[in-house]
């Protein structure tokens, strides 16, 4: 399941869970793997951002979500 595939609140708490199973799993995958890091970068990224945000709210925050997982 990718952020792409969230469009309701099921589909959002599924990639939620995947997500935390990613971190368990490989969190050398990841850049922010601590909270306080992982919250900067959802600030960095919202911030520095200029796409517009996704129609759908689920999805829209999926993205966020997805992009701390790296931003840097």
């Amino acid at each position: 399941m990718t952020h792409e595939d969230v469009h309701d609140r099921a589909s959002f708490v599924a990639y939620v869970a995947e997500l935390r199973g990613r971190l368990v799993a490989k969190p050398d995958e990841w850049e922010n793997i601590d909270l306080p890091s992982f919250l900067e970068a959802m600030e960095a990224w919202a911030h520095d951002g200029d796409k517009p945000a996704h129609q759908n709210p689920w999805r829209h925050t999926a993205d966020v979500l997805t992009a701390a997982t790296v931003y840097e």
